[in-house]
């Protein structure tokens, strides 16, 4: 996407090397001076798979584009040899499946993912899908939106180095919220929300793009991080519930195992992997929102940005955003609001109400089962893992999940 090869280590962000990044979006920038401001490590309960690096840089007179002189970095400051690529996860999943044949391979599949966990709290990064994806949403797409979402700057991916970079606004500079799941957001924040998905889906929806531009997007059950999920997801989310006995207790209600949670996702992705489709912000829990002092809030994250069936984030924003009491007492009226939201904004068809109601009852699969089982408290800490699980337990006990999705 780039021929800038960007550093796994932060002393080497040097002047030339921002000038070239943001040359390419604005001409005549000189950039004097850079100095690291801040810094937020993946992993550290603030950053969960990239680094977010606070910038202030000084420009040349007159040579500044109209650029910002503080902007934030979103990458990862690790070297490829100590990540893994898309092969050592093919290699990884064949591996562990081989173990599943010979007569003690199931006991010892638990020390490979303890060592896989290991591995991770040490040098915690993601796949290099999901970074693909979010230069390719800042690239590509976000220059086409008029929603509330970060303004990129620069954007590169080295496809030989594995190496990336997003320069974006530094969002603190205009005084916004950063909400989580142990906070309540109000009605009407979640009404601003669903009307920037709204906007968001109906600019989208059923695009003929998505054949032609647009195909490099990833679907529930192909592309992106698909790959990944199948060849490890399972063994990450059982090792997940085996060594953090808070998962196991919050999901218990259910009364299912983590195998039969596992089945019922992929039923719950063949329905999402259906008509209509739009382009989904993909991971829509309520930390990935900002909520702005006059307007609806926006979406951060777009790592897992695909194209897919509107409810995959209606469904993860209302529930991981609302108290379960507030979404039993509101969530028909949200949904209803969200139709009409479609319908203003020139869909022509938008799903019924009945219709709606069904497959957002569904959709809580995916938020629960990959959204945050397979998530690593250390990401986030366990207070936030917590509180979205705990949320998604009761919308899917509430709303009947797992059995409709054993029809």
């Amino acid at each position: 996407m780039s021929s800038i090869r960007f550093p796994s280590d932060v002393d080497e962000l040097t002047p030339e090397l921002l000038t070239r990044m943001l040359s390419e979006h604005a001409n005549g920038v000189e950039v004097r001076d850079v100095r690291v401001i801040e810094r937020s490590h993946r992993g550290d309960g603030l950053a969960s798979t990239a680094d977010r690096i606070g910038l202030e840089l000084d420009y040349a007179r007159g040579h500044d584009g109209g650029l910002p002189s503080q902007m934030l970095l979103k990458t990862v400051l690790l070297h490829k040899g100590a990540r893994f690529g898309a092969s050592a996860i093919g290699m990884t999943g064949s591996f562990i499946r081989g173990l599943g044949r010979l007569p003690l391979g199931s006991r010892l599949r638990p020390f490979v993912f303890s060592g896989i966990r290991a591995y991770q709290k040490r040098f915690p990064h993601a796949p290099d899908a999901m970074y693909v994806n979010e230069v390719r949403f800042y690239r590509q797409v976000r220059p086409e939106l008029s929603i509330e979402a970060p303004r990129s700057f620069a954007s590169i991916y080295d496809e030989q180095a594995r190496t990336f970079g997003v320069l974006m606004e530094d969002l603190r500079l205009r005084s916004v919220e950063f909400p989580n799941a142990t906070m309540e957001l109000s009605i009407e924040r979640m009404r601003g929300l669903l009307t920037t998905l709204a906007t968001l889906h109906a600019a989208y929806w059923e695009s003929p793009r998505f054949e032609v531009d647009l195909s490099w997007l990833a679907t529930p059950r192909s592309g992106g991080m698909y790959p990944v999920f199948r060849a490890l997801g399972l063994d990450l989310i059982r090792n997940q519930v085996d060594t953090n006995p808070f998962k196991a207790e919050l999901i218990a209600p259910l009364g299912r195992t983590v195998d039969q949670l596992w089945e019922a996702l992929w039923k719950c992705q063949a329905m999402l992997d259906s008509g209509p489709r739009t382009l989904l912000h993909g991971d829509p829990h309520v930390a990935n929102t900002y909520l702005v002092p006059n307007g609806p809030g926006g979406l951060l994250d777009w790592q897992l940005t695909i194209r897919g069936r509107w409810a995959h984030d209606v469904t993860y924003i209302m529930v991981t955003g609302l108290s379960p009491d507030a979404r039993r007492a509101h969530e028909r009226e949200l949904l209803r609001f969200y139709l009409d939201q479609l319908q203003s904004r020139g869909v022509a068809s938008p799903p019924t109400a009945a219709d709606a109601w069904e497959t957002y009852r569904r959709s809580v699969a995916w938020g629960l089962v990959i959204g945050w089982l397979i998530t690593p408290p250390e990401n986030y800490g366990e207070a936030i893992t917590s509180a979205n699980i705990a949320r998604l337990v009761s919308a899917a006990t509430d709303l009947d999940t797992f059995e409709l999705l054993d029809r």
